[in-house]
């Protein structure tokens, strides 16, 4: 019988992986999912079914890319097409030194994240309402990392976060205070399943990114959550 979704074993695995969350992160991803849920009702920020499954399927999916990333501290992510907040807000309340902004061209998307994060009371999430080739003509530059999931091909992905990324290039890790992920922190962040062979070479072609690399996600406690084909593409512009 497979481990049932719960925060208590999203809180289990993540601790198998090196990742220890406090009661106060717990509880502020409990109420993010409660909201989550609660707007679920009126608008269509994740798929029904996975209602049930939100912590596997949305909330840990959203955290595991810490198991194998080295994030540095203090640095700005732009979340494209965040939808519901995923993966900026879990990743904004695990990781309070990091300062997210939440991307999305669908202002009911964004009204949504906006009124969570407000009532929570998240200080290190700001969010915009956009396309991401228009945010690049007033904050071009001045991110130092995209993340994103489940929004576009590839491709696209790179082609819009190069104009998003700071001219300085790859990040530096630096003493964050978390002690995980063997992999150092790339331009962009992209969590993508299936087979991505396709999606590569043509990003070889079209577009160059200087090194794409894919990890698996693999990871102690993932085999019964569905997570096989899940992997991360860390692209270096």
């Amino acid at each position: 019988m497979g481990t049932v979704d719960s925060p208590l074993a999203v809180a289990g695995i993540c601790r198998e992986n090196g990742l220890v969350l406090t009661d106060v992160q717990m509880g502020l991803l409990a109420d993010f999912v409660g909201r989550l849920l609660e707007w679920n009702k009126k608008i269509n920020l994740i798929s029904r079914r996975d209602e049930g499954n939100v912590w596997f399927s949305h909330v840990l999916h959203s955290l595991a890319p810490l198991f194998y990333v080295n994030i540095p501290g203090n640095i700005s992510i732009l979340d494209l097409g965040s939808g519901g907040g995923f993966p900026g807000i879990p990743l904004a309340i695990v990781r309070p030194d990091l300062k997210l902004t939440l991307l999305d061209s669908i202002r009911k998307k964004t009204m949504v994240t906006t009124d969570i994060v407000g009532a929570i009371k998240l200080p290190n999430i700001v969010i915009q309402t956009a396309r991401a080739e228009e945010l690049a003509q007033s904050m071009g530059g001045k991110y130092d990392m995209v993340v994103a999931r489940a929004v576009a091909s590839l491709a696209d992905l790179v082609r819009w976060s190069k104009p998003l990324i700071r001219r300085k290039g790859r990040v530096t890790p630096g003493q964050t205070g978390v002690p995980l992920g063997k992999h150092p922190s790339p331009s962009l962040l992209a969590l993508k399943g299936g087979d991505l062979d396709g999606e590569i070479q043509e990003v070889r072609v079209k577009v160059r990114p200087v090194h794409i690399e894919t990890v698996a996600m693999n990871f102690p406690g993932s085999e019964e959550l569905g997570l096989e084909d899940k992997k991360l593409v860390l692209v270096s512009l």
